[in-house]
């Protein structure tokens, strides 16, 4: 089965937050801006870059709940960030970067009161 970056960037954003179904747009939006062709077939010495722009695109995504036909859905946010932050261990990628500081800590905020 042959599948394209886009499929597979599709499926890590759903793996990364069960939640995330994006329209092709957006996907290919961001893998052409990560320099990949959102149409070429998927080559996995390309997984740490794709998972990148699964990442970006989770991060865009704002939706925290919905409900369709009598069924809800939610998102936890915390559970997101610690999904990112897996994957991002597992193909070495900087997940203070993707997640853009939302990692950093006080550890002595007494200064600032």
């Amino acid at each position: 089965m042959n599948r394209s970056n886009s499929d597979v960037c599709r499926a890590k954003c759903k793996l990364i937050c069960n939640t995330c179904y994006v329209d092709d747009d957006v996907v290919n939006d961001v893998i052409i801006e990560e320099g990949l062709d959102p149409d070429a077939e998927y080559d996995s010495a390309n997984v740490a870059a794709v998972v990148k722009c699964a990442i970006l695109v989770v991060r865009g995504w704002v939706e925290t709940s919905r409900s369709e036909g009598g069924v809800s859905t939610a998102t936890d946010a915390e559970k997101v960030k610690q999904n990112i932050i897996f994957w991002c261990n597992k193909y070495g990628l900087d997940a203070s970067e993707l997640l853009s500081g939302s990692l950093s800590q006080i550890e002595n905020g007494s200064q600032l009161w």
